[in-house]
């Protein structure tokens, strides 16, 4: 999610400004080297960015350091695709077709269907339908979806042009802006669903208090995003799809997301890792280290990471590509 989009359009051209960021948010600890002068792979915007760890592993979280400054952050998303999916058009063609047939082969093999169906739901699929904001929405297909599953769904959107198409597309209701900003009034909501948001927001405390502040008691909030620690990072380092500079400015683990909502004074019912989507990750990732990925010898790498990511969350461990974290407003 865009941190400043609408003051973006007078922002100065030139580089990205940025400001120091020493301290974690969190914890206040500093921050050891991660990633140096790493690029933007996927939307080329001109610089590199440095991205520090925690020292403290009771949180563990990730921040860029120096931070694009909120006045500039917008035009990090000049080219970016909120309004549309990502290009998939070679699903129906060559080694593309026979990827996507061995992956949903793959996907019985590994039993995740299960996953994917409570995914595609935003793990909501056991609550009655009703209010649902989609925070983030871009082009509201999402919302669209869960529109047809019963919910009385609104979205917010920074980028006006996904906005429009949401509205038109789908007729779904959507508010552009920040969600603070917005001002929806306390305990509006029966569910709210922030997928790959925060590692967007500038302020992650403020953007989190404010979703629970407009959840309704008994009502529930999604959280997901990249997962700092997932197979698909320690494989690809800076090349990671989940990093993403310079317009994921934070990056979570299960410790640091759980910190983040500690902050919050929230503690959700659920925080963990899911490979139930590591195939886009995995293959975005292949194709900015390798150039290219549509050879044989890529699908099988792309294959077998997949497969060692799904067997390590089957074992408990935290590597999958995606973090979800759930939680339920209390009627206190």
């Amino acid at each position: 999610m865009i941190a400043a989009a609408v003051a973006a359009a007078a922002a100065p051209t030139g580089p990205l400004r940025t400001s120091p960021q020493p301290r974690c948010l969190l914890c206040g600890s500093a921050g050891n080297l991660l990633h140096a002068a790493v690029v933007d792979h996927y939307f080329h915007v001109p610089g590199s960015w440095t991205l520090r760890r925690c020292r403290d592993p009771r949180c563990g979280l990730v921040w860029q350091d120096p931070m694009v400054i909120a006045e500039d952050i917008g035009r990090a998303y000049d080219s970016y695709y909120t309004s549309a999916q990502p290009d998939e058009s070679d699903a129906g063609r060559g080694f593309g077709a026979t990827f996507y047939r061995l992956d949903r082969w793959s996907t019985a093999l590994l039993r995740l269907q299960a996953e994917r169906r409570r995914h595609a739901a935003s793990y909501l699929d056991d609550l009655t339908p009703g209010t649902l904001l989609d925070v983030g929405c871009g082009s509201g297909a999402y919302a669209a979806a869960m529109q047809s599953r019963g919910w009385s769904v609104r979205g917010t959107e920074f980028d006006p042009l996904a906005a429009e198409t949401a509205r038109k597309t789908h007729g779904i209701p959507v508010d552009v802006g920040d969600l603070a900003g917005i001002a929806y009034p306390e305990c509006a909501f029966d569910a709210i669903t922030a997928r790959h948001v925060i590692e967007h927001v500038q302020e992650p405390i403020v953007f989190l208090s404010e979703c629970w502040r407009i959840l309704r008691p008994g009502g529930r909030l999604v959280v997901v995003t990249p997962n700092v620690d997932s197979l698909g990072h320690r494989h690809f380092a800076e090349r990671w799809r989940g990093l993403e500079q310079p317009r994921h400015l934070f990056l979570y683990s299960t410790v640091s997301l759980r910190a983040l909502f500690g902050r919050v004074g929230v503690d959700p019912a659920e925080v963990f890792t899911s490979a139930q989507g590591s195939d886009y990750a995995l293959r975005s990732s292949w194709a900015t280290s390798r150039g290219a990925w549509r050879r044989a010898v890529d699908y099988l790498a792309i294959w077998r990471l997949q497969f060692a990511g799904t067997a390590g969350t089957r074992r408990g461990r935290d590597v999958g590509e995606e973090l979800v974290a759930v939680a339920t407003k209390g009627a206190g």
